[in-house]
């Protein structure tokens, strides 16, 4: 099941691919909530009830998991390098690419419903489906976008793919903030330097000045698969 969460002021949503608790999460749906921000994790409370076992706690977060914490019913998203507070249940995933929630502020209202993907990118979402991946198409400023995720050897890869009647942009999550200072712009050459060997995949930065790779492509399923495939081998170079 998908669940959309929307940030009402933003006009903007992330989903989240719930692969546990599907029926106790369905049957409360929709709700609204209030954010609250710890460390690198977004918090909300929710009317969800969920049965757990001792063997059921998770004691460590991955970034992009997401899990629920019993003392608030609260469903929590962790998109950095924190952990949980206390022991959580790990119900699914982000499907978004985690930068999406860096400027999301304390006090944001949200809607939380069952996610439905649109269906005019999905035949690009079905490319992405045969490289691993799960999509889903979240709000971004009011339009709906191709978002997808892939958990490979224990490493997330995420993507946002924007189609625009002239051509197709792939970004991946955000790698590190760009800076300017000398030895920032010295290891950004180093990374150009290997990127430069693939054909599709490139050393780029986000509007929000994260330092990404990201992709172009023609309106071509094959062409996308190709620029993704990179996008994915790039990535697995500089780890």
């Amino acid at each position: 099941m998908f669940l959309e969460i929307v940030f009402k002021e933003l006009n903007t949503s992330v989903v989240v691919n719930l692969e546990k608790s599907v029926e106790e999460v369905r049957r409360v749906l929709p709700f609204t909530s209030t954010i609250d921000v710890w460390k690198q994790e977004i918090y909300f409370p929710t009317p969800i009830n969920i049965s757990y076992a001792n063997k059921d706690l998770a004691y460590k977060a991955r970034i992009g998991s997401v899990h629920w914490w019993p003392p608030q019913k609260a469903l929590c998203i962790f998109y950095g390098f924190s952990h949980q507070y206390t022991p959580t249940v790990e119900l699914g995933d982000l499907v978004d690419p985690v930068n999406v929630l860096f400027d999301i502020e304390n006090g944001v209202a949200v809607d939380v419903m069952e996610h439905k993907r649109e269906s005019s990118p999905a035949k690009f979402g079905e490319v992405l489906e045969r490289r691993g991946f799960t999509w889903s198409t979240p709000l971004r400023n009011g339009k709906r976008v191709l978002v997808a995720y892939k958990i490979v050897k224990g490493r997330r890869i995420s993507v946002e793919v924007s189609v625009e009647p002239y051509g197709i942009y792939i970004e991946s999550e955000g790698i590190a903030e760009f800076s300017t200072d000398l030895a920032s712009i010295r290891e950004l050459s180093i990374l150009r330097e290997v990127s430069s060997r693939h054909h599709y995949a490139r050393i780029d930065l986000s509007e929000n000045g994260l330092i990404v790779v990201s992709a172009c492509s023609r309106h071509d399923e094959e062409e996308l698969e190709k620029a993704v495939e990179d996008i994915e081998e790039l990535l697995k170079n500089l780890r």
